[in-house]
């Protein structure tokens, strides 16, 4: 990739997504940052960055997208292409989360998870990928969790979202790697984003995070008490002088930009809470995935040289 790159990002308006949308476009990139409701609940979001962009000259400029809309999807992206003509490069970074026990979570609060984590990755992907097939260059970023290879309890219907997108993001490089776009999947720990303040602080963040079920919350007793203990143990982890900084996500992905498509690794870990964990998932489903594209004759579809 070159510093003239275009960067479509999803979900700026905070988290990773906004440090990343700042960093790649303080690197030379050309930044298109999507959120949702630019003049709505993200308008001061969407006004700090392109005061942003104004004041440092940076080519960053934000876009309306609301990825669970596939005619927001559609239009957001012929609007990057009428404006620069390109996307070399598609982060998939918008997500959302909800804890507790599976039953808890009405069935609006599952779908929603699904359409904003699984749906809003392929409606992405397909809006984009023939662009990058016509221009036989391309990167898709997925941004997926630790959680997308191992299960938190309480965190099963994200976890479940996760485990579907990496199962998306590896059958896209296999899709795609002979037009020359490649597929990468970013898997981080726990840092401190206001996905984990919702999660950990209802009373802050608000309800939006949590059980919509609450008579079945009440049924299952101390249980249902465990997640609060577990998000404040994650909030005393992210206020000690060692926590986790967001910013580290937002490195991958500028040097999985700058790798040569043959030499970037499917699943990149990165972060200090549990990556072990995910990289041994990580290994043992590398060698099973080896072997089973070796015996299709199809190993060639696993890097992003051409077939």
């Amino acid at each position: 990739m070159t510093a003239n790159d275009v960067i479509l990002i999803t979900g700026c308006s905070s988290g990773f997504g906004r440090l990343m949308a700042e960093d790649l476009a303080r690197k030379g990139y050309n930044v298109f940052a999507s959120m949702r409701e630019t003049t709505g609940r993200n308008a001061v979001a969407s006004k700090e960055i392109n005061e942003l962009a104004e004041r440092e000259g940076l080519s960053l400029q934000v876009v309306d997208l609301d990825v669970t809309n596939e005619t927001s999807v559609d239009n957001a992206v012929q609007s990057v292409m009428d404006q620069a003509g390109r996307i070399d490069v598609l982060v998939n970074n918008a997500g959302i989360a909800c804890i507790g026990p599976n039953e808890t979570m009405t069935m609006a609060q599952v779908q929603q998870q699904f359409d904003t984590n699984v749906f809003g990755v392929a409606r992405m992907n397909r809006a984009v990928a023939p662009h990058m097939r016509h221009q036989k260059k391309g990167l898709l970023i997925h941004i997926s969790s630790g959680c997308g290879r191992v299960i938190i309890p309480f965190l099963g219907i994200y976890s479940a979202s996760k485990f579907a997108l990496e199962a998306l993001a590896e059958s896209y490089r296999y899709d795609l790697s002979g037009f020359g776009v490649d597929s990468v999947i970013v898997e981080p720990g726990a840092y401190p984003t206001p996905v984990w303040g919702k999660l950990a602080q209802p009373e802050v963040w608000g309800q939006s995070a949590q059980p919509g079920d609450r008579d079945r919350v009440a049924e299952y007793g101390e249980i249902a008490e465990i997640p609060a203990q577990m998000g404040a143990s994650v909030l005393d982890m992210f206020a000690q002088p060692d926590a986790p900084d967001p910013k580290e996500v937002g490195e991958v992905v500028a040097q999985l930009i700058d790798m040569p498509a043959p030499e970037r690794p499917l699943r990149t870990v990165v972060g200090r809470s549990g990556p072990e964990f995910a990289d041994m998932v990580n290994q043992a489903a590398e060698q099973a995935q080896g072997e089973l594209m070796s015996m299709l004759g199809l190993t060639h579809l696993m890097t992003g040289k051409h077939a």
